[in-house]
Parts: C-alpha cells; structure tokens; sequence
C-alpha cells in the first residue's frame, strides 16, 4: 500500500490547485483522476470551449454587421470544422499547463480510473490502495438530466458533447435560460442555427437582476432567439427530430436538444459512506474551512454544491491549503464572489441582491445607462447598465449587463471587499475614453444630488459673494 501525506481525488481547477502547491512544498501527492486528461470539466468540457464557442460567434456577428461600420465584406457562411479546429487549440494550448508530465515533474504521482473509499484512511482506485494522512474531494459535477417523460429515449446533448458537433444544428433546442442555455442560444444563433431557448421562469437568467435579465433578452431576441417560456411535460423523438411538448400543448420540434437545466455532483461512485463523509442531494457538506463530516478530509468545487464556477474552486482550494497545509484556521466568505455570463453584451453581479436591497431601509439602489457611456457609443455598444446598491457612502453590491461588464465588476468587488467608500472610486482617475468609466460615473450619481441641493447652491453664491 503506497503511502501519501495528501491525496487529491479529481483533476480539475480546484484539485489541480491543492495538488500542485502541495507538492511543490514537498508533501508527497498522489493525484487521482478518472479521465485520461487532467484540466476536469471546465477545460474540456465548460469554460474554455465555451467560450472559444462564443468568440466565433462573435466573430461571425461582427462580420455580418461590418457594413454598420463602413466595411462589405460580402455573404458570409459558418465552417464548423474550423470552429471545432479554434475551439481545440485552446483546449489543447491549456492543456499543456495541466499535462500529466508537468504535474508528474512537481512530484504528484498520478492515478488514472475512478477512485472509491475503501475507510476513512484508505482509497482504492481500480485494483490499487492508497493511505494518506489527508484527503481533498474535487471531483466536481455533471449534467443534471430533468425527470421529464421520454426524455430516456431521446437522444440530447449536455455540455461533454456540445463542442464535439461536426455540423451545425439546423434548429437548436436549449432546454434551460441560465448561463449555460443563454451563451450557447447566443453562440449558435449567431453562428446560423434557429435557436429555440425553453425556460420554466418567467424570464430568461432568473438569479441575475431583472433589468439585466430584461436587456439580455432583448439582445437575444435581436440575434434571432425563440425564447418560450412554460415548463415543459414530455419530450419524444421521431428519426433526428426531437419534439418538446409543453404542458399547454404547444410543441417545439429541432435536429439538436441540449439539455442545460443546472449540475448535480459528482459523488455516487466515491464511496463517502465508508469514509463517514456527509452527503445530500445538493453535494459534500463541509464548513467554512472546507472541511467535511470527517477533519482529515476536505472538499472543494463544485462537488460541494457551493456557487459553481471555477473562480470559486480555486478559492475554495486556497482555503484547503492554507488549512491542511499550514494549518492555518482561514475560512471561505462568499459575499465578494462575482458570477458573469459571457454572452454580449456580458452580464455580472456582486455582493447584494437587488430584492434584498429593497427590503433594506439604509440601502440606495444607483443606476447608470450605457448609453451615457462616451466609448459605448464609439463602440456601438450602448445596451447595457450598472446599478449600484449602496449603504452609508460604501458598496454593498453591483449589477451590471454590457460590453466587458466581466471585467469591469471586479473594481466594485474589491471596494466591496475593502469596505471603502464610494468617494475612493469617484476621486480615482479613470482613462478616457474608457469602459472602465461606467464605474466612475455610476459611482458619481450618487452624489449628485446633494452636490446640487438648494444648500450647496447658497453656499456656492455666498462664497462668490464674500470670497475674492
């Protein structure tokens, strides 16, 4: 039986963090990974094709639009095997940071097959059983397929086989309006598909602000995107055509079906009961040192059911080191954490809610329109807003959709994480023209009027009355 200080179980963000220090501090690692390829979910199968996806749909809007900016470039058309050749060599240009042989040349030793609790001390992965003094679950999530008549005998696309088409869905139907659903919508209308986006919410992005959801809708209306809302009761299939039926009898026929309806964890086959691990529908439980049921075991990414993203898996990995590394007691805050969806214009929040800021007496909620924006209007890119909620002078929250809104909301998380007052972004200089600018101008609102009050302006003629 090989012996290990820490091992890893998952090759993803979260676990190739925890890894990868770890071993460079001369723990002995044992890596351990069901899939051939390190990188996990979102190199291969989320984040990075994904949004290769979205550049070339980016790219081929802007083509057909140049004459909007004084270029004919003429009829354009949409190859899929270059766009499957792009979305590969980003894939595969990461994939060289997170190869077995750099991992293997840190001092990780690397275990290929799915691995199982044998004790709380013991993992076994196929015939080989390791030891180790402390365990990291970072084994992340799937598809969650919907418990939906028929939907068994229909053949779908989830995430793991979305990039993967050779042609180009001649109607695509996305069952599901969250981040996934709205980008890919977005992607292939863009690239020449009908889009037809299902969603059971009344409005599309239904955890992001209702302006924002508002403003994205219309920007996929525009791009050619069938948005239906209704829940639907049972899908079926006839040869390639695959029909959903929605419980008031409208029906919605395409070539294509993904199903992006949200994540389930990744811990069926992990044995956590063995390890006296706790465990419910939504993922490990653990606490805000990420620490489970059991001290000696930890988890982070999505296996935990907390906030999906990759951002949050290699903080939440921080925090793992820093605890069974060091032995540091830090603790994982989640009030700071932005969420964006990458489509365009891009969507971003942070901090607090809208709703709550409504319920809160002391919260001012500031609003400030792209198209005030001088290079939103260079750029043709004036859909779009920032609301600002705001408690005694300080950021308590932000709410953005527009262009680079990804970008921008990380300046309003440190303020909100630093506790500073709104005159620090107002008093700091911004670039002109720049988009960074909608923060300094939004940020400025709030103090407009008390600047312009009838008190200022007395104060204003007294002092040119009486002052040389």
């Amino acid at each position: 039986m090989q012996n290990y200080d820490i091992a890893v179980i998952g090759g993803g963000a979260g676990g190739l963090v925890v890894a990868s220090v770890a071993a460079q501090l001369g723990l002995n690692v044992a890596l351990l990974e069901k899939e051939k390829q390190l990188g996990g979910d979102c190199l291969h199968y989320g984040c990075v094709p994904s949004k290769s996806l979205l550049r070339c749909a980016h790219v081929a809007h802007m083509v057909r639009h140049a004459g909007d900016y004084g270029t004919d470039v003429g009829n354009t058309s949409t190859d899929m095997q270059q766009v499957n050749a792009y979305i590969n060599h980003a894939v595969q240009t990461i994939q060289r940071h997170d190869s077995h042989e750099r991992f293997s040349e840190i001092g990780c030793d690397i275990y290929t097959g799915g691995a199982r609790f044998v004790s709380a001390h013991c993992i076994q992965v196929d015939d080989i059983e390791l030891y180790a003094k402390r365990f990291v679950i970072a084994t992340g999530s799937f598809a969650r397929i919907p418990d939906m008549e028929g939907i068994q005998s229909v053949d779908y696309l989830t995430n793991e086989d979305m990039f993967s088409l050779e042609t180009r869905p001649e109607h695509l139907l996305i069952l599901g309006a969250g981040p996934v659903g709205v980008e890919m919508a977005q992607a292939y209308a863009r690239l020449g598909s009908r889009v037809s986006l299902i969603e059971q919410a009344q409005r599309i992005l239904p955890q992001f602000d209702r302006d924002v959801s508002r403003q994205l809708k219309k920007q996929l209306l525009a791009d050619g995107v069938n948005i239906v809302h209704g829940a639907v009761e049972r899908v079926q299939q006839q040869g390639d055509v695959r029909t959903l039926v929605l419980d008031d009898g409208r029906e919605l026929s395409g070539d294509q079906l993904l199903v992006a309806v949200g994540r389930r964890p990744a811990i069926e086959a992990l044995g956590l009961e063995k390890a006296g691990v706790d465990f419910g529908e939504n993922g490990i439980m653990v606490n805000a040192r990420m620490q489970t049921s059991r001290r000696h075991i930890y988890a982070c990414g999505d296996v935990t059911g907390l906030m999906p993203f990759t951002h949050v898996a290699e903080q939440q990995a921080g925090v793992v080191i820093a605890n069974a590394v060091f032995r540091i007691p830090k603790r994982m805050h989640y009030r700071v954490i932005p969420a964006v969806v990458y489509t365009e214009p891009e969507c971003a929040q942070v901090g607090m809610g809208l709703e709550q800021a409504e319920r809160d007496t002391s919260a001012r909620v500031i609003q400030f329109d792209m198209q005030q924006l001088d290079r939103a209007i260079t750029d043709n890119t004036t859909r779009g807003l920032l609301k600002l909620v705001v408690r005694k002078g300080r950021i308590a929250g932000a709410h953005a959709i527009g262009q680079h809104a990804g970008e921008l909301i990380h300046e309003l998380a440190l303020a909100i994480q630093e506790n500073m007052k709104l005159s620090k972004i107002t008093t700091l200089v911004h670039a002109y023209p720049s988009y960074s600018q909608l923060n300094r101008r939004a940020a400025s609102q709030y103090y407009r009027d008390s600047l312009f009050s009838p008190f200022t302006k007395n104060l204003v003629k007294i002092l040119s009355r009486w002052l040389p």
